[in-house]
């Protein structure tokens, strides 16, 4: 079960970078507007060039986090949950 939400995170993690990257001044848009909806004329406020670039590259940076975690959680459907682990005693050596 848990396994399943993770896989879920991992992908919004990655959808929400796409969306990051592709779309930053829009995102940003629909953010100000819900974050500052007491405030007046958060309409007005215009991000930067250097703040949307930095973003975009926030964007990257999730679509990379949630591919890995997506293909890290592929990789354990193959593994069992508790490996086997066996450990031989050593052999003891006969004392003069």
């Amino acid at each position: 079960m848990f396994r399943k939400l993770r896989r879920l995170g991992y992908a919004w993690i990655a959808l929400h970078g796409l969306l990051t990257a592709l779309l930053p001044k829009q995102l940003l848009n629909l953010s100000i507007r819900t974050w500052l909806s007491g405030f007046e004329n958060p309409g007005d406020l215009e991000a930067r060039d250097w703040y949307l670039r930095a973003v975009r590259a926030a964007g990257v940076g999730m679509i990379a986090a949630g591919l890995t975690g997506l293909l890290l959680e592929r990789d354990t459907d193959s593994t069992p949950d508790e490996p086997s682990v066996e450990i031989d005693a050593p052999a003891e050596s006969a004392v003069e």
